[in-house]
């Protein structure tokens, strides 16, 4: 069970969300929520229509925090890592290329690191050859596993 604090810091969630202030959330403002963390439209559909217990096409708040326990880690993990690819995903094609590898390198201060050792890194998880890293080559090589 939910403590206190959770419930209430649920409760603020959802109402900050809740654009329209009808008292329920529809897709579309679950989608904005929930895209900007990772989550796929597949997902965010998924979770909608696992927190619709009614079955109106909307998520009241009652809905809302029943769920809030019924999705999965794994969900939530995939849309963090989903998060993070993006966020080195300058560009937004949905890769990670040399340019964008060696910025994440300078943002972690790792200035020095030479080109070389980048294009090493390209390499090595680079599996298809095109140059760059998908999100699901980058997954493959550090997790062993896809994202959904």
């Amino acid at each position: 069970m939910a403590s206190d604090s959770s419930v209430e810091r649920y409760t603020e969630f959802f109402n900050s969300k809740d654009a329209d202030k009808s008292g329920s959330l529809s897709l579309e403002e679950l989608r904005d929520v929930l895209k900007p963390q990772g989550y796929t439209d597949e997902q965010s559909k998924s979770f909608f229509e696992n927190c619709d217990y009614s079955g109106d096409g909307k998520v009241s708040l009652d809905e809302f925090l029943k769920a809030m326990g019924a999705v999965p880690a794994e969900v939530h993990k995939n849309a963090a890592f989903l998060s993070v690819c993006r966020s080195f995903d300058k560009n937004g094609d949905g890769t990670i290329d040399n340019k964008e590898m060696k910025a994440i390198f300078e943002e972690l201060r790792k200035k020095d690191v030479p080109d070389s050792d980048i294009d090493r890194i390209m390499e090595l998880v680079d599996t298809d050859g095109d140059k760059k890293i998908s999100y699901n080559e980058l997954s493959m090589h550090v997790f062993g596993v896809k994202v959904e």
